[in-house]
């Protein structure tokens, strides 16, 4: 008779699922938007690349990053995000931080009240959640998620798609504009270096 046993070490082989997506992250793998290529125009393009230069002869990679407030190539394209890429944060996020503290405004556990907010594309969902107290969502015009509020956590920011794909155009436009520009400085200096060894080496000494 034959005995058939599994293993204790033995563990069934299971599919290994690819790690999940951020909705932000999914705008990377599709078209390009308009507004992210209006952003991206010609003399933003050259900003990033004088920028880079700028950092490669300093010999410091995105200088300024770790600033506060950031200056350099960071505060540069969070400027230009801000303007023709982000939506309108402050306002909507404003509105909504009224909303919640208002006392005429009662938010009964459960309910899901929605608030259109003025004068901004945005729309916010106010409720209270018997854990957390009151909860707030605040959603853009393509229905994306781009602030949150806890009330034991205040106020966090959600990139959008088109926020995370003007960050990645422009950070792979410096990084290509920097390499550039190090590999040029560091040819210039090889060319400029001295030979070593004996200095008597390539003088005429017959005289």
């Amino acid at each position: 008779m034959t005995i058939r046993f599994t293993p204790k070490t033995y563990k069934a082989a299971q599919r290994v699922k690819p790690p999940r997506l951020s909705a932000s992250e999914e705008g990377l793998f599709k078209p390009i938007t308009a507004k992210v290529s209006n952003a991206l125009s010609d003399e933003y393009v050259g900003q990033i690349k004088a920028q880079a230069r700028a950092d490669a002869a300093k010999d410091r990679y995105m200088d300024g990053y770790d600033s506060q407030p950031r200056t350099g190539f960071s505060a540069l394209r969070d400027a230009q995000m801000k303007e023709l890429v982000s939506p309108d944060r402050d306002r909507a996020i404003a509105q909504v931080t009224t909303a919640l503290k208002s006392r005429k405004r009662r938010i009964e556990p459960g309910t899901d009240p929605l608030l259109l907010l003025m004068g901004i594309p945005c729309t916010a969902k106010v409720f209270h959640g018997p854990v957390n107290g009151r909860l707030a969502q605040i959603y853009n015009e393509d229905g994306e998620m781009i602030a949150g509020y806890r009330e034991a956590e205040g106020w966090i920011t959600v990139p959008t798609m088109d926020e995370t794909r003007f960050q990645y155009e422009s950070t792979q436009i410096y990084q290509a504009a920097y390499n550039a520009a190090k590999a040029e400085l560091d040819a210039a200096a090889r060319r400029t270096e001295t030979p070593g060894g004996d200095p008597s080496v390539g003088l005429d000494t017959r005289a």
